[in-house]
């Protein structure tokens, strides 16, 4: 009678998703997680819009939607995208810009393509939720992993850009690759993350990560090789016709975002204000690009030497790569928050202090973007009141990189530094 009870509850401990074994979880506390994490997921964008728009008198931003829909007209008139016209986007970004089309073609309504373009954005956050869960559940016990969906799915101004912006399609595939990635099934997770790349730039920086990992977990050079072949493939495979046609607008839409003068709202912007009001001096037009890349050989670096088989440590280097790439971009969008706070809800949780420096985060984010657009800083810079060091805008971007920097050092702070041999967290 034991022996039975003791095997019902083995069982129940296990649980087979996608062909992947998920172990030491409760199969009916799993279904209550999941289903509860999907209406958390989408009550909170329900929530955000009624906010902003009842509440706050302010608006949802449909700017970038306008310039999707542009695209997505312009190629069901017969042009051809990267050879008619050029996209500031990678090719996969037609994914999310040309699916709500087919609606609002059937439908004969082009406010249709608006409301599929929301729902398509809300059900991939949705299961982003859902991924940052099983992901936790690699490193956490089942209620923390829960702790972090929630956590994740409660995060009011990533959900604003959810419904805005088409950044939740590249945060979904990089968590799905990573995903797959930690529960070794690293063929899935190169091709998710090459296929994340060409959704948009950032999740490049996780494919040089898995190599190292694979190394040095004692795959042999030619496993790694074959990797790397599979993930190059893949990109060559959807870039190169794109670029037969047309090598010139091709390779315009990787130069728009090269040389573009900063942004208000990111650091760079922030440092050249402070040194222009000093000392009449700003950085060169391609230091933040240099600094970037010198910053990202120390880190790839330091990931090599810290000789870590922990899983754990690997997400955190892809996290703290992507962080130095929207610290030092030039543009630093308030949506880019989009890439960084899966992250953040797998990382924050152990303290209530990583916890209240998640939801500040949000809070001042979404101050940023929409509450004080056009209030104290247009995209170009920032609005002069009263001193220069002592002015609103000043303070009030001050305050945003001392929260990322503070959740950076937080986050890093959990990297596994013991040696290899030492290290079981797997």
């Amino acid at each position: 009678m034991v022996k039975n009870v003791s095997r019902k509850r083995n069982a129940n401990m296990k649980y087979s998703l996608f062909g992947i074994l998920l172990e030491n979880i409760e199969k009916r506390k799993l279904k209550r997680d999941i289903l509860t994490l999907a209406f958390v997921s989408i009550l909170t964008k329900i929530v955000i819009i009624f906010i902003t728009t009842n509440v706050f008198n302010s608006f949802v931003d449909l700017f970038d939607i306008s310039v999707y829909l542009g695209y997505a007209l312009n190629t069901y008139q017969g042009q051809i995208p990267y050879v008619d016209f050029s996209i500031e986007y990678p090719q996969l970004a037609l994914v999310p810009i040309l699916t709500p089309l087919i609606f609002a073609i059937i439908t004969q309504n082009l406010n249709t393509y608006l409301n599929v373009y929301q729902m398509f954005m809300t059900i991939l956050d949705m299961l982003t939720t859902l991924l940052v869960y099983f992901i936790a559940l690699r490193y956490y016990s089942q209620k923390r992993a829960f702790l972090s969906g929630i956590l994740y799915a409660t995060s009011f101004s990533s959900a604003y850009f959810v419904i805005t912006k088409f950044d939740a399609f590249p945060s979904f595939l990089l968590m799905l690759s990573l995903f797959f990635f930690i529960y070794k099934r690293e063929t899935a997770g190169y091709i998710w993350g090459a296929l994340a790349f060409l959704a948009k730039w950032f999740p490049v920086f996780a494919i040089p990560y898995y190599l190292i990992f694979d190394y040095q977990n004692n795959k042999p050079l030619s496993y790694i090789a074959k990797k790397a072949a599979i993930s190059s493939a893949v990109v060559i495979a959807v870039m190169l016709p794109f670029f037969a046609y047309n090598p010139s607008m091709f390779i315009e839409t990787y130069k728009l975002q090269i040389g573009r003068e900063p942004l208000a709202h990111s650091f760079i912007y922030y440092i050249n204000y402070i040194l222009s009001n000093i000392s009449h001096f700003s950085l060169p037009a391609n230091a933040a690009t240099l600094l970037m890349l010198i910053g990202q050989i120390i880190l790839l670096y330091k990931y090599y030497k810290l000789n870590s088989k922990s899983y754990k440590s690997v997400s955190i280097f892809i996290f703290s790569s992507i962080f130095l790439f929207v610290i030092l971009n030039q543009v630093f969008s308030p949506q880019y928050i989009l890439w960084i706070t899966p992250f953040f809800s797998l990382f924050l949780l152990n303290t209530s202090k990583g916890v209240i420096l998640h939801y500040l985060c949000q809070t001042w984010f979404y101050l940023e973007f929409p509450l004080l657009y056009n209030s104290i800083y247009t995209n170009g810079h920032y609005y002069q009141l009263g001193n220069v060091f002592l002015s609103i805008p000043f303070l009030f971007f001050t305050i945003k990189f001392a929260i990322l920097f503070s959740i950076a050092i937080t986050i890093l702070k959990q990297i596994d530094d013991r040696p290899a041999n030492k290290n079981k967290n797997q």
